[in-house]
């Protein structure tokens, strides 16, 4: 400070910055920036409590259970074993525990649905026709594994925008993915389909993708309605084989894991040309 500050007189002008007196030497340094501190992370904490995922007071009780419990399973015990303490729900635990399902949510469901209509509208009878079929599969939860097959500018595109905004606007999960990066981008939160399920890079014969049964991407799956994968005759049949394992194994608790992707709904799109 004494190389900075231009004619002091006394030790107090050493610490005055601009028109501020300042009573320590380390606020007049913070002030010229020589030091750095906590204090922008500190903002950075008081800006995230105003974030816009704002929770009530269960569902913070909840969240602050679902810590203790992890704690308690890693000691082999549960909060099962307490019962003066409460258990977190399965609302919280399967939603706002889980990153990767509020990001699948994170949609404007009133303007998802006027998107939608705007879409429905503009759709041939035969378009309806197949609209109808995959969202009767999808209403069921009973599995389903469609391929709508078409050359580019046939529409596959706005199936695809249609039948994700009919779901989304409805809070419900829709997985669009592609087997390129380029087609990825065409879809409405479209992501190539290795990123989205860890797919391994070389996939060889009997590979599963790098999903452990309890993390937050298998808890992702098992929220998940509708599964659309675009471009799906430019990938290898072993990618295709790696999801199915995985999703078996994902689903193994509910009554039709056994049936073909772990009874997930699931529409492959392309051009088999």
């Amino acid at each position: 400070m004494l190389a900075v500050v231009k004619g002091p007189t006394c030790y107090d002008d050493i610490k005055k910055i601009g028109n501020t007196q300042y009573f320590t030497y380390r606020d007049a340094c913070f002030a010229m920036g020589f030091l750095e501190d906590d204090r922008q992370y500190i903002q950075a904490i008081k800006e995230a409590k105003d974030w816009e995922l704002q929770l009530t007071e269960a569902q913070l009780e909840n969240l602050t259970l679902i810590e203790i419990e992890k704690y308690l399973e890693a000691n082999r015990k549960s909060l099962t074993d307490f019962p003066c303490l409460p258990f977190p729900n399965d609302y919280v635990t399967a939603e706002l525990g889980n990153r990767l399902i509020y990001d699948e949510l994170n949609y404007d469901v009133h303007q998802q649905r006027e998107e939608f209509l705007q879409l429905y509208q503009s759709l041939t009878d035969e378009q309806r026709g197949i609209y109808q079929t995959i969202m009767k599969a999808v209403r069921k939860q009973q599995g389903g594994v469609f391929f709508l097959h078409g050359y580019g500018g046939t529409g596959k595109t706005y199936m695809w925008r249609t039948l994700a905004s009919s779901l989304r606007s409805k809070s419900q999960i829709v997985l669009t993915v592609a087997s390129s990066g380029i087609a990825s981008l065409l879809l409405p939160g479209g992501r190539t389909a290795h990123s989205k399920f860890k797919i391994p890079v070389p996939t060889l014969d009997n590979a599963t993708c790098n999903i452990e049964h309890n993390d937050d991407r298998a808890g992702l799956l098992k929220q998940t309605k509708l599964i659309i994968w675009d471009e799906a005759p430019m990938a290898h049949r072993y990618t295709f084989e790696a999801l199915e394992r995985t999703l078996r194994d994902v689903m193994s608790s509910f009554s039709n894991s056994k049936t073909i992707f772990g009874g997930k709904v699931i529409v492959f799109g392309g051009d088999l040309e």
